[in-house]
């Protein structure tokens, strides 16, 4: 017999963090990625792909499945704190950018910013 512990311990078992599918705007296209939420969240981390084709749970075309930046992920929400991850340029939803011309620099990959406030 289920008692009312166990149903509201299942009940938050079950409820877990909410994934949502997020375009980042950026240039020149926008940044495809995955905002995952715990019921109360205390802290935001960012999750940035690493080198190579790295996608937004951390898996590669070049037969790395892993997960592993989507596992890190879940085990931050477990500690209530939210992450985004992305997927890297040219992997996933996000396209891939133009080449600059010779001698142009690249634009930043990632750049920090003030919190609104």
């Amino acid at each position: 017999m289920l008692t009312l512990t166990h149903a509201l311990v299942a009940a938050s078992l079950l409820a877990g963090p909410v994934s949502t599918d997020i375009a980042l705007p950026a240039q020149p296209a926008p940044l495809h990625g995955t905002l995952l939420t715990p019921e109360a969240p205390t802290a935001v981390a960012v999750i940035l792909p690493g080198s190579g084709p790295t996608d937004r749970d951390g898996n590669s075309p070049m037969g790395v499945a892993a997960s592993t930046y989507r596992l890190l992920a879940e085990g931050l929400a477990e500690q209530g704190v939210a992450t985004v991850r992305i997927d890297k340029r040219g992997i996933g939803l996000t396209p891939t950018p133009p080449t600059p011309a010779p001698g142009r620099p690249r634009p930043p990959r990632a750049r920090a910013s003030p919190a609104p406030g």
